[in-house]
């Protein structure tokens, strides 16, 4: 994916906030946010490589993982949306698991891992150490830690905007969307939350919302290589209790 916006411990109505646009090649197969049959996990798939970019599991935990771009590109042992799955299937404490994670980053292409444990995000770069993320409101994009592109103020901007309507989950999805352009130019990847280009571009828009009752609202959008979209999921499920019936598309 190439932003996220999220927030958590900031609102008393909503302990977890999450925005993101997945930037893809739009010819790797990818399978929308649907319950794993392998796993209790919900969240969209890599088709290719079998990993995520972003899940969530039954106990109300996320995983998510941006790339940061290669100038010489090189095949390493393991993908980096092996991550996702393997956060939310840990045994270990999120603290440990991000720890060990530090210490063999380079098994991956470079990469942000952002993890939260039901309380708090933990973040791993490979270019940044493991730490916790006190409770606030931030964004992420495919550059390292800290790394203030214009799209990531302007989603942090928007996610703090959100949070003050009355529907945020829709507030996100604008601010998401085909038209949110932040520059002349679309494809300027640093300036653009959405992507519109026919080859490397937008694949998805995802907001998941944990409202204060344990309530997780996941909502997805799939677009084409025009831009156009093409599906989309909306699934609630409280957290902690046997997932429901598998999700359809529209």
């Amino acid at each position: 994916m190439c932003v996220v916006a999220f927030a958590a411990g900031t609102s008393a109505d909503y302990p977890l906030v999450f925005a993101a646009n997945r930037d893809e090649l739009h010819t790797r197969p990818t399978a929308m946010a649907d319950w794993w049959p392998d796993a209790e996990i919900f969240g969209g798939r890599d088709l290719a490589a079998g990993g995520s970019w972003l899940a969530v599991n039954r106990a109300g935990q996320l995983a998510a993982v941006t790339n940061l771009p290669q100038a010489n590109a090189r095949k390493l042992p393991r993908s980096r949306g092996e991550l996702v799955r393997d956060f939310l299937t840990r045994e270990n404490s999120a603290s440990e698991f991000v720890q060990v994670l530090a210490a063999r980053a380079n098994e991956y292409g470079p990469f942000n891992f952002l993890g939260y444990d039901g309380r708090i995000f933990h973040y791993v770069g490979t270019q940044t150490d493991a730490h916790q993320l006190a409770p606030g409101e931030y964004a992420l994009s495919n550059a390292p830690w800290g790394t203030d592109w214009p799209k990531v103020r302007i989603a942090r901007q928007g996610l703090r905007a959100a949070l003050r309507t009355p529907d945020p989950v829709a507030a996100l999805h604008e601010l998401l969307a085909p038209k949110a352009r932040t520059g002349d130019d679309p494809l300027d990847r640093r300036t653009a939350l959405f992507i519109d280009d026919p080859v490397h571009g937008t694949r998805s828009s995802t907001v998941i919302l944990r409202s204060a009752d344990g309530q997780l609202r996941f909502s997805e959008y799939a677009f084409a290589a025009d831009g156009r979209k093409t599906n989309a999921i909306a699934h609630t499920f409280m957290v902690g209790r046997q997932p429901s019936e598998r999700v359809a598309t529209r």
